[in-house]
Protein backbone atom coordinates (compact mmCIF):
# COMPACT_ATOMS: atom_id res chain seq x y z
CA UNK A 1 0.00 0.00 0.00
CA UNK A 2 3.25 2.18 0.87
CA UNK A 3 4.64 1.81 -2.30
CA UNK A 4 1.17 2.28 -4.80
CA UNK A 5 0.87 5.63 -2.51
CA UNK A 6 3.97 6.74 -3.26
CA UNK A 7 3.69 6.11 -6.77
CA UNK A 8 0.29 8.02 -7.05
CA UNK A 9 1.87 10.92 -5.57
CA UNK A 10 4.24 11.13 -7.94
CA UNK A 11 1.37 11.67 -10.62
CA UNK A 12 2.62 15.26 -12.43
CA UNK A 13 2.60 15.86 -15.15
CA UNK A 14 5.54 14.19 -17.18
CA UNK A 15 6.60 17.28 -18.93
CA UNK A 16 6.95 19.16 -16.25
CA UNK A 17 8.99 17.07 -13.98
CA UNK A 18 11.08 15.70 -16.87
CA UNK A 19 14.37 18.09 -17.32
CA UNK A 20 16.00 17.39 -20.36
CA UNK A 21 19.83 19.14 -19.64
CA UNK A 22 19.52 20.36 -23.52
CA UNK A 23 16.68 22.70 -22.32
CA UNK A 24 19.32 24.32 -19.73
CA UNK A 25 21.05 26.24 -21.72
CA UNK A 26 17.95 27.65 -23.92
CA UNK A 27 16.27 28.33 -20.41
CA UNK A 28 19.42 31.24 -19.78
CA UNK A 29 18.30 34.74 -20.94
CA UNK A 30 21.14 37.11 -22.74
CA UNK A 31 21.36 40.68 -20.93
CA UNK A 32 22.13 43.18 -23.34
CA UNK A 33 21.26 45.98 -20.98
CA UNK A 34 25.12 47.11 -20.43
CA UNK A 35 26.23 48.57 -23.29
CA UNK A 36 29.00 46.97 -25.26
CA UNK A 37 31.50 49.83 -24.26
CA UNK A 38 31.80 48.42 -20.45
CA UNK A 39 32.86 44.76 -22.12
CA UNK A 40 36.62 45.92 -22.90
CA UNK A 41 36.88 47.07 -19.21
CA UNK A 42 35.48 44.28 -17.69
CA UNK A 43 37.77 41.72 -19.87
CA UNK A 44 40.58 44.22 -18.63
CA UNK A 45 39.72 43.92 -15.24
CA UNK A 46 39.26 40.16 -15.34
CA UNK A 47 42.49 39.83 -16.92
CA UNK A 48 44.28 41.28 -15.12
CA UNK A 49 43.57 40.23 -11.33
CA UNK A 50 45.96 38.17 -9.86
CA UNK A 51 44.80 34.89 -8.72
CA UNK A 52 41.44 35.57 -10.35
CA UNK A 53 38.83 32.41 -10.70
CA UNK A 54 38.52 30.15 -13.63
CA UNK A 55 34.65 31.20 -14.12
CA UNK A 56 35.66 35.12 -14.64
CA UNK A 57 38.73 33.80 -16.81
CA UNK A 58 36.38 31.93 -19.52
CA UNK A 59 33.71 35.06 -18.96
CA UNK A 60 36.54 37.37 -20.54
CA UNK A 61 37.25 35.21 -23.48
CA UNK A 62 33.44 35.30 -24.47
CA UNK A 63 32.42 37.54 -27.34
CA UNK A 64 30.15 38.49 -24.79
CA UNK A 65 31.17 39.11 -21.45
CA UNK A 66 27.90 39.41 -20.09
CA UNK A 67 26.01 36.62 -21.43
CA UNK A 68 25.29 33.62 -19.24
CA UNK A 69 27.33 30.81 -19.04
CA UNK A 70 26.91 27.48 -21.16
CA UNK A 71 26.16 24.32 -19.56
CA UNK A 72 29.92 23.07 -20.61
CA UNK A 73 31.32 26.36 -19.02
CA UNK A 74 29.88 25.54 -15.86
CA UNK A 75 30.63 22.14 -15.88
CA UNK A 76 34.36 22.97 -15.98
CA UNK A 77 34.02 25.28 -12.89
CA UNK A 78 32.73 22.28 -11.45
CA UNK A 79 36.09 21.80 -9.11
CA UNK A 80 34.77 25.00 -7.44
CA UNK A 81 32.86 22.86 -4.04
CA UNK A 82 31.35 26.25 -3.18
CA UNK A 83 30.32 27.97 -5.82
CA UNK A 84 30.91 25.70 -8.28
CA UNK A 85 28.48 22.28 -9.06
CA UNK A 86 28.72 18.99 -10.63
CA UNK A 87 24.70 19.24 -11.38
CA UNK A 88 24.11 21.96 -13.43
CA UNK A 89 20.93 20.09 -14.10
CA UNK A 90 18.30 17.68 -12.23
CA UNK A 91 17.37 14.48 -14.04
CA UNK A 92 17.48 10.98 -13.94
CA UNK A 93 18.47 8.53 -11.92
CA UNK A 94 22.35 8.14 -11.80
CA UNK A 95 24.42 9.01 -8.59
CA UNK A 96 27.59 9.11 -7.18
CA UNK A 97 26.29 6.26 -4.89
CA UNK A 98 23.61 4.39 -6.06
CA UNK A 99 20.53 3.27 -3.87
CA UNK A 100 21.67 -0.50 -3.99
CA UNK A 101 24.99 -0.16 -3.67
CA UNK A 102 27.04 -1.50 -1.18
CA UNK A 103 27.33 0.88 0.90
CA UNK A 104 23.96 2.08 0.63
CA UNK A 105 22.67 -1.28 1.66
CA UNK A 106 24.74 -1.94 4.64
CA UNK A 107 24.45 1.57 5.69
CA UNK A 108 20.71 1.62 5.61
CA UNK A 109 20.24 -1.22 8.28
CA UNK A 110 22.65 0.48 10.37
CA UNK A 111 20.46 3.70 10.28
CA UNK A 112 17.22 2.31 11.40
CA UNK A 113 18.53 0.45 14.38
CA UNK A 114 20.56 3.43 15.20
CA UNK A 115 17.69 5.27 15.12
CA UNK A 116 15.58 2.32 17.32
CA UNK A 117 18.49 2.51 20.24
CA UNK A 118 18.25 6.43 20.23
CA UNK A 119 14.41 6.06 20.59
CA UNK A 120 15.31 3.24 23.07
CA UNK A 121 17.28 5.56 25.14
CA UNK A 122 14.99 8.27 25.58
CA UNK A 123 13.06 5.92 27.91
CA UNK A 124 15.59 6.81 30.91
CA UNK A 125 15.46 9.55 33.34
CA UNK A 126 17.96 12.27 32.76
CA UNK A 127 20.01 13.79 35.48
CA UNK A 128 18.68 16.62 37.89
CA UNK A 129 20.68 19.04 35.95
CA UNK A 130 19.16 17.62 32.14
CA UNK A 131 16.04 18.02 33.99
CA UNK A 132 16.12 21.22 34.63
CA UNK A 133 16.97 22.24 31.39
CA UNK A 134 14.74 19.90 29.81
CA UNK A 135 12.01 21.56 31.79
CA UNK A 136 12.69 24.88 30.40
CA UNK A 137 12.66 23.80 26.98
CA UNK A 138 9.85 21.48 27.25
CA UNK A 139 7.35 24.26 27.47
CA UNK A 140 7.97 25.16 23.53
CA UNK A 141 7.95 28.11 21.93
CA UNK A 142 4.70 27.91 20.87
CA UNK A 143 1.33 26.66 23.23
CA UNK A 144 -1.92 25.93 22.00
CA UNK A 145 -3.72 25.36 25.06
CA UNK A 146 -4.16 26.46 28.19
CA UNK A 147 -4.16 24.66 31.68
CA UNK A 148 -7.80 23.38 31.36
CA UNK A 149 -6.97 22.41 27.95
CA UNK A 150 -9.12 24.88 25.76
CA UNK A 151 -7.79 26.59 23.24
CA UNK A 152 -7.26 30.46 23.40
CA UNK A 153 -7.93 33.07 20.23
CA UNK A 154 -4.83 34.81 21.20
CA UNK A 155 -2.68 31.38 21.25
CA UNK A 156 -3.63 30.45 17.47
CA UNK A 157 -0.54 29.42 15.51
CA UNK A 158 -0.14 32.15 12.62
CA UNK A 159 2.65 30.56 10.74
CA UNK A 160 0.79 27.56 9.69
CA UNK A 161 -1.68 29.74 8.13
CA UNK A 162 0.79 32.02 6.40
CA UNK A 163 2.79 28.87 5.32
CA UNK A 164 0.09 27.18 3.88
CA UNK A 165 -1.21 29.96 1.89
CA UNK A 166 2.13 30.67 0.33
CA UNK A 167 2.51 26.89 -0.44
CA UNK A 168 -0.32 27.02 -2.39
CA UNK A 169 1.48 29.98 -4.00
CA UNK A 170 3.88 28.36 -5.08
CA UNK A 171 2.21 25.48 -5.97
CA UNK A 172 0.12 27.86 -8.27
CA UNK A 173 3.40 29.45 -10.31
CA UNK A 174 4.37 25.48 -11.02
CA UNK A 175 1.66 24.37 -12.45
CA UNK A 176 0.23 27.61 -14.03
CA UNK A 177 3.35 28.46 -16.48
CA UNK A 178 6.13 29.57 -13.99
CA UNK A 179 8.50 26.23 -13.78
CA UNK A 180 11.59 28.45 -13.63
CA UNK A 181 10.62 30.02 -10.24
CA UNK A 182 11.30 25.77 -8.83
CA UNK A 183 13.75 25.09 -11.62
CA UNK A 184 15.72 28.37 -10.06
CA UNK A 185 14.88 27.40 -6.51
CA UNK A 186 13.52 31.21 -6.46
CA UNK A 187 13.14 32.30 -3.01
CA UNK A 188 14.12 28.94 -2.00
CA UNK A 189 10.97 27.65 -2.90
CA UNK A 190 11.94 23.76 -3.11
CA UNK A 191 13.06 24.36 -0.01
CA UNK A 192 9.95 25.46 2.21
CA UNK A 193 6.94 25.05 -0.18
CA UNK A 194 6.03 21.68 -0.22
CA UNK A 195 7.66 20.59 3.30
CA UNK A 196 5.67 23.54 4.65
CA UNK A 197 2.73 22.08 2.94
CA UNK A 198 2.79 18.62 4.00
CA UNK A 199 4.22 19.72 7.64
CA UNK A 200 1.24 22.09 8.06
CA UNK A 201 -1.26 19.04 7.06
CA UNK A 202 0.60 16.79 9.96
CA UNK A 203 -0.29 19.51 12.44
CA UNK A 204 -3.53 20.34 11.41
CA UNK A 205 -4.67 16.43 11.94
CA UNK A 206 -3.32 16.45 15.24
CA UNK A 207 -4.68 19.43 16.38
CA UNK A 208 -8.05 18.76 14.64
CA UNK A 209 -11.11 18.04 17.05
CA UNK A 210 -12.69 15.73 14.38
CA UNK A 211 -13.05 11.74 14.25
CA UNK A 212 -10.72 10.43 11.73
CA UNK A 213 -14.14 9.46 9.62
CA UNK A 214 -14.94 13.30 9.74
CA UNK A 215 -11.78 14.50 8.39
CA UNK A 216 -11.40 11.76 5.75
CA UNK A 217 -15.10 12.89 4.55
CA UNK A 218 -13.65 16.03 4.13
CA UNK A 219 -11.12 15.29 2.18
CA UNK A 220 -13.06 13.56 -0.23
CA UNK A 221 -15.13 15.97 -0.76
CA UNK A 222 -12.28 18.38 -1.76
CA UNK A 223 -10.79 15.77 -3.99
CA UNK A 224 -14.51 15.41 -5.59
CA UNK A 225 -14.56 19.16 -6.47
CA UNK A 226 -10.76 19.28 -7.65
CA UNK A 227 -11.04 16.81 -10.20
CA UNK A 228 -14.53 17.71 -11.38
CA UNK A 229 -13.04 20.90 -11.89
CA UNK A 230 -9.64 19.44 -14.12
CA UNK A 231 -12.37 17.40 -15.80
CA UNK A 232 -14.10 19.99 -17.09
CA UNK A 233 -11.08 21.85 -18.05
CA UNK A 234 -10.02 18.55 -20.30
CA UNK A 235 -13.31 18.65 -21.27
CA UNK A 236 -13.36 21.73 -22.71
CA UNK A 237 -10.06 21.26 -24.37
CA UNK A 238 -10.68 17.64 -25.61
CA UNK A 239 -7.73 16.34 -23.96
CA UNK A 240 -7.51 12.57 -24.31
CA UNK A 241 -8.30 11.87 -20.36
CA UNK A 242 -9.49 8.54 -20.24
CA UNK A 243 -6.40 7.15 -21.06
CA UNK A 244 -4.41 9.66 -18.66
CA UNK A 245 -6.65 10.01 -16.07
CA UNK A 246 -4.23 10.52 -13.75
CA UNK A 247 -3.44 13.57 -15.28
CA UNK A 248 -6.74 14.92 -14.31
CA UNK A 249 -6.89 13.48 -11.35
CA UNK A 250 -2.84 16.15 -10.84
CA UNK A 251 -2.68 18.05 -7.81
CA UNK A 252 -5.57 16.36 -6.13
CA UNK A 253 -2.94 13.66 -5.42
CA UNK A 254 -1.66 14.88 -2.49
CA UNK A 255 -5.52 14.98 -1.16
CA UNK A 256 -5.37 11.20 -2.08
CA UNK A 257 -2.10 11.18 0.18
CA UNK A 258 -4.12 12.64 3.02
CA UNK A 259 -6.41 10.15 3.10
CA UNK A 260 -5.08 7.56 2.27
CA UNK A 261 -1.95 8.79 5.52
CA UNK A 262 -5.20 9.63 8.05
CA UNK A 263 -6.51 5.82 8.78
CA UNK A 264 -2.19 4.19 8.48
CA UNK A 265 -1.84 7.29 10.80
CA UNK A 266 -4.60 7.08 13.30
CA UNK A 267 -2.87 5.05 15.79
CA UNK A 268 0.10 7.43 16.24
CA UNK A 269 -2.36 10.01 16.52
CA UNK A 270 -4.43 8.78 19.54
CA UNK A 271 -1.22 7.49 20.81
CA UNK A 272 -0.01 10.93 20.76
CA UNK A 273 -3.10 12.33 22.48
CA UNK A 274 -3.21 9.58 25.11
CA UNK A 275 0.21 10.31 25.70
CA UNK A 276 -0.42 14.18 26.18
CA UNK A 277 -3.32 13.83 28.52
CA UNK A 278 -2.61 10.60 30.46
CA UNK A 279 1.46 11.29 30.41
CA UNK A 280 2.20 7.46 30.52
CA UNK A 281 2.75 5.01 28.06
CA UNK A 282 -0.16 4.18 25.53
CA UNK A 283 -2.05 0.72 25.79
CA UNK A 284 -0.91 -2.34 24.70
CA UNK A 285 -2.88 -1.57 20.87
CA UNK A 286 -0.40 0.95 20.27
CA UNK A 287 2.84 -2.22 20.83
CA UNK A 288 0.19 -4.34 18.11
CA UNK A 289 0.65 -1.15 15.45
CA UNK A 290 4.11 -0.93 16.17
CA UNK A 291 5.13 -4.48 15.52
CA UNK A 292 3.40 -4.42 12.50
CA UNK A 293 5.19 -1.28 11.68
CA UNK A 294 8.46 -2.34 12.53
CA UNK A 295 7.58 -6.23 10.38
CA UNK A 296 7.33 -3.85 7.53
CA UNK A 297 10.06 -2.26 7.61
CA UNK A 298 12.00 -5.53 8.71
CA UNK A 299 10.82 -6.90 5.17
CA UNK A 300 11.52 -3.86 3.36
CA UNK A 301 15.15 -4.21 4.47
CA UNK A 302 15.21 -8.03 3.84
CA UNK A 303 14.36 -6.98 0.53
CA UNK A 304 16.75 -3.99 0.13
CA UNK A 305 19.71 -6.16 1.32
CA UNK A 306 19.27 -8.56 -1.43
CA UNK A 307 19.03 -6.09 -4.03
CA UNK A 308 22.04 -5.28 -6.46
CA UNK A 309 22.68 -2.03 -8.05
CA UNK A 310 23.31 -4.58 -11.91
CA UNK A 311 19.77 -5.97 -11.13
CA UNK A 312 17.57 -5.40 -14.17
CA UNK A 313 14.74 -7.91 -14.04
CA UNK A 314 12.48 -5.74 -12.20
CA UNK A 315 9.21 -7.72 -13.64
CA UNK A 316 6.65 -6.07 -11.12
CA UNK A 317 7.52 -2.74 -12.69
CA UNK A 318 8.43 -3.73 -16.06
CA UNK A 319 4.61 -5.22 -15.85
CA UNK A 320 2.88 -1.57 -15.61
CA UNK A 321 5.97 -0.02 -17.41
CA UNK A 322 5.05 -2.04 -20.63
CA UNK A 323 1.73 -3.11 -20.10
CA UNK A 324 -1.76 -1.38 -21.19
CA UNK A 325 -1.82 0.89 -18.76
CA UNK A 326 -2.07 4.92 -18.57
CA UNK A 327 0.42 6.82 -19.81
CA UNK A 328 0.85 8.32 -16.12
CA UNK A 329 1.32 4.90 -14.69
CA UNK A 330 3.84 4.09 -17.32
CA UNK A 331 6.07 6.96 -16.25
CA UNK A 332 5.97 5.88 -12.93
CA UNK A 333 6.19 2.47 -12.94
CA UNK A 334 9.84 2.10 -12.73
CA UNK A 335 9.63 3.77 -8.68
CA UNK A 336 7.93 0.69 -7.93
CA UNK A 337 12.21 -0.43 -8.18
CA UNK A 338 12.87 1.21 -5.17
CA UNK A 339 9.66 -0.44 -2.81
CA UNK A 340 11.80 -1.83 -0.28
CA UNK A 341 13.06 1.51 0.16
CA UNK A 342 9.83 3.17 0.39
CA UNK A 343 8.58 0.83 3.42
CA UNK A 344 11.68 1.45 5.38
CA UNK A 345 11.64 5.11 5.28
CA UNK A 346 7.71 5.31 5.55
CA UNK A 347 7.44 2.25 7.75
CA UNK A 348 10.09 2.80 9.80
CA UNK A 349 9.36 6.21 10.65
CA UNK A 350 5.74 5.29 11.65
CA UNK A 351 7.36 2.22 13.59
CA UNK A 352 10.09 4.88 15.54
CA UNK A 353 7.27 7.18 16.24
CA UNK A 354 4.97 4.22 17.78
CA UNK A 355 7.64 3.38 19.55
CA UNK A 356 8.27 6.42 21.01
CA UNK A 357 4.69 6.44 22.44
CA UNK A 358 5.88 3.23 24.71
CA UNK A 359 8.94 3.93 25.79
CA UNK A 360 9.94 7.59 25.96
CA UNK A 361 10.55 9.26 29.33
CA UNK A 362 8.49 12.65 29.80
CA UNK A 363 11.44 14.46 29.82
CA UNK A 364 12.74 13.36 27.10
CA UNK A 365 10.20 13.64 24.87
CA UNK A 366 11.58 16.95 22.89
CA UNK A 367 14.71 14.26 21.28
CA UNK A 368 12.24 12.06 19.27
CA UNK A 369 11.76 14.78 16.84
CA UNK A 370 15.76 14.65 15.68
CA UNK A 371 15.98 11.35 15.64
CA UNK A 372 12.66 11.34 12.98
CA UNK A 373 14.73 14.22 10.88
CA UNK A 374 17.78 12.28 11.33
CA UNK A 375 16.27 9.36 10.08
CA UNK A 376 14.30 10.70 6.99
CA UNK A 377 17.34 13.38 6.08
CA UNK A 378 20.31 10.82 6.06
CA UNK A 379 18.50 8.69 3.61
CA UNK A 380 17.95 11.53 1.16
CA UNK A 381 21.49 12.32 1.51
CA UNK A 382 23.11 8.98 1.05
CA UNK A 383 20.99 6.54 -0.31
CA UNK A 384 19.54 9.11 -3.58
CA UNK A 385 16.99 7.79 -6.26
CA UNK A 386 15.12 9.39 -8.60
CA UNK A 387 12.05 11.02 -7.35
CA UNK A 388 12.86 9.95 -3.75
CA UNK A 389 11.48 13.24 -2.26
CA UNK A 390 7.52 12.41 -1.51
CA UNK A 391 8.56 9.37 0.23
CA UNK A 392 10.18 11.79 3.17
CA UNK A 393 7.68 14.59 2.34
CA UNK A 394 5.48 11.80 3.63
CA UNK A 395 7.57 11.23 6.34
CA UNK A 396 8.12 15.20 7.65
CA UNK A 397 3.92 14.97 7.60
CA UNK A 398 4.35 12.15 10.50
CA UNK A 399 7.64 14.61 12.23
CA UNK A 400 4.99 17.24 12.29
CA UNK A 401 2.24 15.22 13.92
CA UNK A 402 5.08 14.21 16.60
CA UNK A 403 6.27 17.70 17.28
CA UNK A 404 2.60 18.99 17.69
CA UNK A 405 2.42 17.16 21.07
CA UNK A 406 6.07 16.91 21.72
CA UNK A 407 8.37 20.28 20.52
CA UNK A 408 11.79 19.52 19.43
CA UNK A 409 14.26 19.81 22.45
CA UNK A 410 15.69 23.12 22.05
CA UNK A 411 13.01 25.06 20.03
CA UNK A 412 12.25 27.79 22.41
CA UNK A 413 16.44 28.88 22.07
CA UNK A 414 15.95 28.24 18.19
CA UNK A 415 13.32 30.28 17.93
CA UNK A 416 15.31 32.84 20.01
CA UNK A 417 18.13 33.21 18.60
CA UNK A 418 16.25 32.95 15.13
CA UNK A 419 14.12 35.86 15.46
CA UNK A 420 17.31 37.99 16.64
CA UNK A 421 19.85 37.17 13.72
CA UNK A 422 17.28 36.25 11.04
CA UNK A 423 19.70 38.35 8.63
CA UNK A 424 22.51 36.23 9.21
CA UNK A 425 20.41 33.18 8.51
CA UNK A 426 19.55 34.40 4.78
CA UNK A 427 22.60 34.91 4.16
CA UNK A 428 23.86 31.51 5.17
CA UNK A 429 21.02 30.23 3.06
CA UNK A 430 22.18 32.27 0.21
CA UNK A 431 25.63 31.08 0.74
CA UNK A 432 24.15 27.26 0.73
CA UNK A 433 21.90 27.60 -2.43
CA UNK A 434 23.35 26.70 -5.76
CA UNK A 435 22.05 28.85 -8.09
CA UNK A 436 23.99 27.22 -10.99
CA UNK A 437 21.90 24.24 -10.99
CA UNK A 438 18.96 23.85 -12.63
CA UNK A 439 15.68 21.77 -11.97
CA UNK A 440 12.98 20.13 -9.51
CA UNK A 441 16.34 18.80 -7.59
CA UNK A 442 14.34 18.35 -4.74
CA UNK A 443 12.33 15.93 -6.74
CA UNK A 444 15.65 15.11 -8.63
CA UNK A 445 18.43 14.62 -6.05
CA UNK A 446 21.59 15.92 -7.14
CA UNK A 447 24.45 13.58 -8.36
CA UNK A 448 27.17 14.15 -5.95
CA UNK A 449 26.59 13.82 -2.07
CA UNK A 450 28.23 16.98 -1.13
CA UNK A 451 25.57 18.68 -3.17
CA UNK A 452 22.42 16.29 -1.96
CA UNK A 453 23.98 17.45 1.39
CA UNK A 454 23.62 21.27 0.77
CA UNK A 455 20.32 20.68 -1.14
CA UNK A 456 19.45 18.92 2.26
CA UNK A 457 20.68 21.66 4.55
CA UNK A 458 18.53 24.80 3.11
CA UNK A 459 15.44 22.26 3.64
CA UNK A 460 16.43 21.17 7.08
CA UNK A 461 17.39 24.17 8.46
CA UNK A 462 14.07 25.80 7.33
CA UNK A 463 12.06 23.02 8.50
CA UNK A 464 13.15 22.99 11.88
CA UNK A 465 12.68 27.06 12.15
CA UNK A 466 9.34 26.36 11.23
CA UNK A 467 8.26 23.50 13.53
CA UNK A 468 10.05 25.41 16.23
CA UNK A 469 7.84 28.59 15.70
CA UNK A 470 10.59 30.72 15.22
CA UNK A 471 9.20 32.04 11.91
CA UNK A 472 5.74 33.30 13.88
CA UNK A 473 4.17 36.37 12.18
CA UNK A 474 1.21 38.28 13.51
CA UNK A 475 -2.35 38.86 11.70
CA UNK A 476 -3.49 42.28 13.16
CA UNK A 477 -5.92 42.80 9.99
CA UNK A 478 -7.46 38.95 10.23
CA UNK A 479 -6.25 38.18 6.91
CA UNK A 480 -5.26 34.90 7.00
CA UNK A 481 -9.47 33.79 7.74
CA UNK A 482 -10.40 34.49 4.08
CA UNK A 483 -6.80 34.15 2.44
CA UNK A 484 -7.03 30.38 3.75
CA UNK A 485 -10.74 30.01 2.46
CA UNK A 486 -9.22 31.63 -0.75
CA UNK A 487 -6.22 29.59 -0.84
CA UNK A 488 -8.36 26.33 -0.46
CA UNK A 489 -10.50 27.50 -3.46
CA UNK A 490 -7.33 28.13 -5.57
CA UNK A 491 -5.82 24.83 -4.89
CA UNK A 492 -8.68 23.30 -6.31
CA UNK A 493 -9.72 25.26 -9.59
CA UNK A 494 -5.88 27.05 -10.68
CA UNK A 495 -5.18 23.78 -12.90
CA UNK A 496 -8.71 24.29 -14.06
CA UNK A 497 -7.97 27.75 -15.18
CA UNK A 498 -4.22 27.44 -16.44
CA UNK A 499 -5.68 24.43 -18.68
CA UNK A 500 -8.76 26.94 -19.76
CA UNK A 501 -6.66 30.22 -20.65
CA UNK A 502 -3.15 29.43 -20.61
CA UNK A 503 0.16 31.34 -19.59
CA UNK A 504 -0.39 33.69 -17.97
CA UNK A 505 -3.87 34.24 -17.86
CA UNK A 506 -5.26 30.97 -15.75
CA UNK A 507 -2.68 32.24 -12.81
CA UNK A 508 -3.84 36.18 -13.27
CA UNK A 509 -7.48 34.60 -12.36
CA UNK A 510 -6.51 32.77 -9.81
CA UNK A 511 -5.08 35.41 -8.11
CA UNK A 512 -8.12 37.66 -9.15
CA UNK A 513 -10.16 35.75 -6.53
CA UNK A 514 -8.41 37.25 -3.67
CA UNK A 515 -10.23 40.67 -3.67
CA UNK A 516 -13.25 38.89 -4.26
CA UNK A 517 -12.53 36.63 -1.05
CA UNK A 518 -11.92 40.41 0.90
CA UNK A 519 -14.87 41.53 -0.41
CA UNK A 520 -17.38 38.29 0.76
CA UNK A 521 -15.39 38.78 3.79
CA UNK A 522 -16.03 42.12 4.74
CA UNK A 523 -20.10 41.94 3.79
CA UNK A 524 -20.07 38.63 6.20
CA UNK A 525 -18.98 40.46 8.54
CA UNK A 526 -20.91 43.35 8.50
CA UNK A 527 -24.31 41.32 7.80
CA UNK A 528 -23.25 39.69 11.25
CA UNK A 529 -23.31 42.65 12.80
CA UNK A 530 -26.53 43.56 15.07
Amino acid sequence: MIAALVVLLHAVPAHALNHASSEVAASRKHHASLTGALAPALRSTAEGATGSISSLQQASSRSDSFAAPTETEMQGNSGDWLFGVRTTSCEGDTFDNPAYSGFSRAFLPCLFFACVLAVLSTSYAPTQAAVTFGKEEASGVVQVQDEDGSREESQRLWHLDFARICAVMCVIFEHSGGLDYTHRNVGFGLWWALPYLYMTSGIGSMLSKSSMFGYVLRLVCVFLVGVLANWCADSATGRDWRHDFGNTIFQMFFVVMLIIMAPLCEPLRQALRAREALHRPSGSWTLYFALFWGFVTLVGLAFALRQREQDSEDYFAKTFEHGDVAVWIKYYAPLLKYSPIILVHVGGTLFLSLLATMVCHDWNTGMVGWILLSFTYLQMIVIPWDQDSFVHLICLNIFAMVTTVWPLQGSKGIAFWVQSYWPFLLMFLCLDSMPDMWGRCDVHSPYLLWERFRMQLGEFVLAVCFVSGAFSPKDPLKVTGWMGKWSLYAYCFHVMWYRLLGSPYGAVVTFAGIPVFWALSNMSRSTSKP
